[in-house]
């Protein structure tokens, strides 16, 4: 066990054709950065960064059914895109913003379930609404502007993932349905992902953590691959890729690079990220982590010595919930176990 857990957490996976999806999500962010910069509307540098976000479903399926996986993740983007922006209005925050973002991250979940995406869980639609209530609050006229943005490219990626869905020799196959027990593990990702999220928050905003949503990322990340072991590595190549991520992102940003530097380092990091996520997950993590707060610091410029600390503080809360959520079904486990009376009053037979 702690042979292959070691192997787990240094291990480099199979290259596996990591440059056609690397490709895909180069091109879906790049050409809509290219056209809001050639516009002028550095403001909608965020907005079609989310909505690219859809080109990263499906790299595990080919046509026709990635267009049907990459359809469904645009439409929860757009939705997580539109309940972050209404969020950033709500009175009471953060309590009411957080409320949003946990129904955003359990109806991703269970969107995502029953569609059966990869990757797995609400990170996209969840970064994306969190990401958007962060922010001040927009007038309505330039909120429908962020969400045809993210719209529009989400539609771009799909059309960069689905070359090759009117050939006729692609039909349309029906999902195949759900043994009991891969259904009951799906509902159980449901219900792990609302008890980090509920758990995150609160906990979060008790360390004073600024950027809540950060925290609600890396308590559900760990929970979207399968076995506890993988969890469990997923958790701390997160924790580590941050730590390293942060040294890169501090450079990017004190360099104050200008808008298009920006735009064209979004694009280098995206698909670099697609391929390395797969063959080794902290690696990824640590051009992740200087994308985001690039996309972010962009958008809305803050200092950033505070913003590093503050990335490293959620991160670190949120796998620490993560590892919590993770940890309650053994010990249920354990205690019934040791507290389910004795069947008959004799001794204990041995076995034969």
């Amino acid at each position: 066990m702690t042979a292959t857990l070691s192997r787990e957490l240094v291990g480099v996976g199979p290259h596996d054709g990591a440059h056609r999806p690397a490709l895909r999500c180069a091109v879906s962010v790049g050409v809509p950065l290219l056209v809001v910069l050639v516009l002028g509307r550095d403001d909608l540098l965020g907005a079609v960064t989310f909505g690219a976000f859809t080109a990263i479903y499906g790299r595990d399926v080919t046509v026709p059914a990635r267009t049907r996986v990459q359809g469904a993740a645009a439409v929860a983007l757009v939705v997580g895109a539109a309940a972050g922006l209404l969020a950033a209005h709500l009175p009471g925050a953060p309590w009411s913003v957080l409320g949003v973002l946990v129904v955003i991250a359990v109806a991703a979940t269970a969107l995502g379930e029953v569609v059966r995406w990869r990757p797995s869980g609400p990170l996209f639609p969840l970064m994306t609404a969190g990401a958007l209530s962060a922010s001040p609050p927009l007038a309505w006229s330039a909120a429908l502007g962020v969400l045809v943005a993210v719209g529009v490219t989400a539609v771009f990626a799909i059309a960069v993932g689905s070359a090759g869905v009117v050939r006729r020799d692609h039909p349309w196959a029906p999902l195949t349905p759900l043994t009991p027990v891969a259904a009951a593990l799906r509902a159980r990702l449901v219900g792990q992902v609302l008890l980090a999220c509920v758990v995150a928050a609160p906990f979060a905003e008790l360390v004073d953590v600024e950027h809540l949503y950060w925290a609600l990322l890396s308590a559900v990340i760990p929970l979207s691959v399968a076995t506890l072991r993988k969890q469990v590595v997923r958790g701390v190549h997160r924790v580590a890729g941050t730590t390293a991520g942060l040294g890169l992102a501090a450079l990017l940003l004190w360099a104050h690079l200008p808008v298009w530097a920006v735009a064209l380092a979004v694009v280098v990091l995206q698909g670099l990220i697609e391929l390395l996520v797969l063959r080794h997950y902290a690696v990824a993590v640590v051009l992740i982590t200087p994308m985001s707060l690039l996309v972010g610091a962009a958008a809305h410029p803050t200092p950033v010595g505070p913003l590093l600390v503050d990335r490293l503080v959620a991160t670190a809360v949120g796998v620490a919930v993560a590892v919590v959520v993770l940890a309650v079904p053994p010990l249920l486990g354990g205690l019934r176990a040791r507290t389910r009376p004795s069947a008959g009053r004799g001794p204990a037979r041995t076995p034969r």
